[in-house]
């Protein structure tokens, strides 16, 4: 095995292996025989649930865009790789197809034929062409055949054939009924009952030499085989070689029975031939006749009964059967190993020895061997791995250990969990066996292995270990790696050090150790890592880690006899190419089709050598064969299943054929229709549903959408604008396809629209003019009124002022009133203080003339007698007040408006001494006060107010005094 190779020897044979490769072609490296070791192909069964058609399938074939067209008895059904369509075709069986390079697809159904072409929408629609016939040409039951040729169209039924070149129909009538016809070399041939075999020249029909041995043999099919010969299959006569002359075609007896009817065959494009049976299945042979592949039930076939074979574009066989459809990778790298072939369980070990391959499962150990599998009784439970220790094949299992004779299993070791054993350098006869609780010493005697001891001093779970040199690395999963070293005898662990995350790994976990090219490669969950023994410390391992991005998960680790080194990671898998130059490079892109098969439970890949990989599958195993992976150059292609538009109404514009919508016209739509929707699909069959897009809007997205399944886009509510919609498709091997394309352009609303700007803008216009209009009236009037504001304000200033004006004169006038007041107040006071002075001085003077009367009466002296009198005189005189009067009458006139002014001009009939009397009634002064005023007595006083009130004309009931004050 590689693991135990040296350098050179790698070298050596990658060498041979190169030169092999390339003397050899790829067509022989498929001629592959039942007794190699080779799994079942993909097999994609399709019901007629599923497709809603009928079971019975006649016909196939394929479009530019990788489109499959199916002949059934409903009608004809198309296949995108996502969906099915059905066209009815006036409800007849669809027995033929034919996709023409002028984009039409020619059908032949039970007593019409026509053809199926697309409208500017893409909308595919049926014209039968036999209604044009002529009645007496019309009578025939079914066109079972149509070929291409020179530009014309030759559609094949039992009673004539009809020859179509694009405008007439032309009949070819042989006189009698016809059986099947065919078409190879350019040539179109067709078989008469009872005559032979003829072919079609001019117009006309022409014995072919040697046919007439084929007329009591019904050929169903005819085929290119070498320069200037023919294959010819029969349904029930066998296979024939045709150069002219006839000879039989010999197939390997030890499958081939003469039982078998042959529908159909085909030569495939690398040569070998399929036969489609009435009654077995598929059976694949190469030219020798030698059979490579046996489909049936067994195999994954639904159907026992081929009608027709189709190879696709991508190289995959089509099967139109009895009971619906099948697709058959047969040429794919991979193959699966699993219970249609007797094999139980998930896949786990693996080992090749000679002639036989054992395969370990969760169930037990099987042995494949001439083609067939076969249980090993005593090993039910799960096996862990299978080993050839010098000739022994041991196996390594829950319940302990074997070893494997025949079909039979021989007890080494009862002790459970018997994971791996590894043989000690230097010590040839001596194994390390790792086990569910520790490590165990295992000898290797007289040819077979014994059981020594279990070896103290470590105890953990070892199922991953290397040895270098003398010391053992143990890789545990949630821990880290051990480094264990063992006594002289290996009867003790004298040093177990753990190492993890404290010396250099990422973390503590998902830690393992691999030995590649004869050197120790660790792995953990941060790519690869190898052991600096100096420093006693990990590092990364950049020759791996540049191949991988970061973060990578080995799963597990196993490297071929030319250097490949072949692994699991926790999302991939691939191989590591050692290259001519000696430099590696990952290859992946072709393992992602298995992702979804392998065992993600003690992921395992395990090399059987250089052409035969196995990977550990969730159902048994996955056969890798590289000579078969070749390089995928055609890129997948992307087409638009249905493009609809939507908004007040929805409507397709676009149905997925030839293109109605491109050109220099981009279509445009209005903008009540601003949403759309796009439905696209990638026929890429052996992706088998795995196909991933990405879409972008020019001029709505920023960038391409990221990857994903989803096979529609809906865009609703787009502004107005040009739009173009891209989408590309990448398969499961990662090509990506070239993006296609649909430029549309979304009108703006009619307010948004080219006339309604102008609309707008003359509106504007005429709303900017009727505005400054506007706004001129409204300034002159803003104007206007602040004028009259303005006057107003002023006015009201004016008014304010003038208001103030009066105001102030009212207060001055008022102060003046009040000073008047109160000068009145005051000289009412002087007249008050006057005539109070005047009464008190009156009466102080009549009392000093009293006295002096008096006194000059009693005075006996004359000549005193005579002084006093002439001062009782003076005092008279005084007592007259006539020049105080004067003034008391000025003042009093003064502050009571002119009183006795007036008094006199309306009373002049007054006296002086009455208009004195008035004067001091008016001052409200009382009777006796008025009296000594005066100097007369009260009741002069009172006759005086008798006197006044004659004069002034008031009668009894009116007041003096009143009348007085109001006047």
């Amino acid at each position: 095995m590689a693991k135990s190779e040296t350098n050179n020897k790698r070298i050596i044979e990658g060498l041979l292996g190169v030169v092999f490769l390339m003397v050899i072609s790829s067509s022989a490296l498929a001629q592959k025989t039942i007794s190699d070791f080779q799994g079942l192909p993909f097999i994609s069964n399709y019901e007629a649930s599923e497709y809603q058609a009928g079971i019975q399938n006649w016909d196939i074939v394929q479009d530019d865009l990788d489109r499959i067209y199916v002949a059934n008895n409903l009608g004809l059904l198309e296949f995108d790789g996502k969906a099915w369509r059905r066209y009815g075709l006036n409800n007849t069986k669809v027995r033929s197809a034919l996709w023409h390079k002028d984009g039409r697809i020619y059908v032949g159904s039970q007593a019409d034929f026509g053809f199926l072409e697309s409208d500017s929408f893409g909308k595919l629609s049926y014209v039968s062409l036999a209604d044009s016939l002529p009645s007496e040409l019309r009578n025939f039951d079914e066109a079972w055949k149509i070929f291409a040729q020179n530009d014309h169209v030759y559609f094949c039924t039992f009673e004539r054939i009809y020859s179509y070149d694009g405008e007439r129909l032309k009949a070819l009538d042989f006189g009698k009924r016809l059986d099947i016809s065919f078409q190879v070399n350019q040539q179109i041939l067709t078989q008469v009952a009872g005559e032979g075999l003829f072919r079609i020249v001019n117009d006309g029909f022409e014995p072919v030499l040697g046919g007439e041995f084929f007329k009591d043999k019904r050929i169903s099919n005819i085929l290119p085989f070498n320069r200037d010969e023919w294959l010819i299959t029969t349904f029930s006569h066998g296979i024939f070689r045709y150069n002219g002359k006839i000879s039989e075609f010999e197939m390997d007896r030890s499958f081939w029975k003469n039982e078998y009817l042959i529908n159909y065959s085909v030569r495939l494009k690398n040569g070998n031939i399929a036969l489609g049976t009435q009654n077995s299945g598929l059976f694949v042979i190469n030219e020798k006749g030698e059979l490579l592949h046996h489909l049936d039930k067994n195999s994954g076939l639904m159907d026992l009964t081929i009608n027709y074979i189709f190879e696709d574009s991508q190289k995959s066989l089509w099967l139109a059967m009895n009971n619906g459809l099948a697709r058959v990778d047969l040429l794919s790298p991979f193959t699966l190993v699993d219970d249609r072939m007797d094999l139980a369980g998930s896949g786990y070990a693996a080992l090749k020895k000679g002639e036989v391959v054992y395969l370990g499962t969760n169930n037990g150990l099987f042995i494949w061997q001439n083609g067939k599998i076969e249980f090993v009784s005593g090993t039910e439970g799960q096996v862990y791995g299978i080993q050839d220790i010098e000739g022994l094949v041991v196996l390594n299992h829950h319940n302990g250990t074997f070893i494997i004779q025949g079909n039979r299993s021989i007890s080494v070791s009862e002790k459970q969990g018997s994971w791996i054993l590894k043989k000690i350098p230097n010590h040839p006869n001596l194994y390390i066996q790792g086990s569910y609780t520790g490590l165990s010493l295992v000898e290797l005697k007289n040819g077979q292995l014994q059981f020594i001891r279990e070896i103290p001093g470590f105890d953990e779970s070892s199922r991953v270990m290397e040895f270098d040199g003398e010391t053992l690395w143990v890789a545990h999963g949630y821990k880290g790696v051990f480094r264990i070293r063992f006594n002289s005898d290996f009867s003790e662990v004298i040093e177990s050090k753990l190492y993890n995350s404290a010396q250099g790994f990422p973390n503590d976990v998902l830690i393992n150790v691999y030995q590649v090219a004869n050197r120790l490669i660790f792995t953990a969950n941060g790519g690869f890592y190898t052991y600096d023994a100096e420093k006693d410390f990990f590092f990364p391992y950049d020759e791996f880690n540049d191949l991988f991005r970061y973060g990578t998960v080995i799963a597990d680790l196993e490297a071929d006899e030319l250097g490949n080194i072949y692994f699991i990671e926790q999302s991939q898998l691939g191989v590591i190419k050692l290259m001519n130059n000696n430099q590696r490079e990952l290859q992946t892109k072709s393992f992602n089709k298995i992702k979804r098969f392998w065992n993600d439970d003690l992921a395992n890949v395990i090399v059987l050598d250089h052409q035969e990989i196995l990977i550990g599958g969730k159902q048994g195993f996955v056969l890798y064969s590289p000579q078969m992976d070749l390089v995928q150059t055609d890129l997948p292609k992307v087409f638009f299943r249905e493009i609809t538009n939507q908004g007040i109404q929805s409507q397709v514009i676009f149905s997925g054929h030839k293109w109605g919508g491109a050109g220099d016209d981009q279509p445009k739509f209005d903008f009540a229709q601003n949403s759309f929707l796009f439905e696209f699909a990638s026929p890429h069959y052996e992706s088998d549903g795995q196909i991933e897009y990405q879409v972008m809007l020019e001029n709505y997205d920023e960038d391409w959408s990221p990857w994903s399944s989803e096979y529609r886009k809906e865009y609703t509510n787009l502004r107005e604008g040009e739009y173009v919609f891209k989408v590309r498709a990448k398969n499961v091997f990662d090509q990506v396809s070239e993006p296609i394309t649909y430029a549309f352009k979304v009108r703006p609303p009619i307010y948004r629209s080219l006339a309604a700007y102008t609309l707008y803008t003359i509106l504007v216009g005429v709303l900017l003019f009727m505005g400054f209009r506007l706004l001129d009236k409204r300034h002159q009037k803003q104007t206007q009124a602040l004028e009259l504001e303005k006057n107003k304000a002023l006015k009201r200033k004016d008014d304010e002022m003038e208001t103030l004006a009066q105001q102030s004169a009212a207060e001055i006038m008022s102060l003046k009133n009040a000073k008047l007041q109160a000068e009145i107040d005051f000289k009412n006071q002087e007249l008050t203080s006057s005539a109070m002075h005047l009464i008190q001085k009156n009466k102080l003077l009549q009392t000093i003339k009293n006295s002096l009367s008096n006194l000059a009466t009693d005075e006996k002296n004359k000549m005193l007698s005579q002084q006093l009198n002439r001062l009782i005189k003076s005092i008279d005189k005084d007592l007259e007040g006539g020049e105080e009067w004067s003034q008391f009458a000025e003042n009093f006139d003064q502050v009571h408006g002119n009183f006795i002014t007036r008094l006199k001009e309306r009373f002049p009939d007054l006296t002086p001494q009455e208009i004195k009397f008035s004067a001091y009634i008016r001052m409200n002064l009382n009777t006796k006060e008025i009296a000594n005023l005066l100097g007369i007595s009260v009741r002069g006083v009172e006759i005086g107010r008798y006197r006044v009130r004659k004069k002034l004309g008031l009668s009894r009931q009116d007041n003096l005094s009143d009348f007085l004050l109001r006047f």
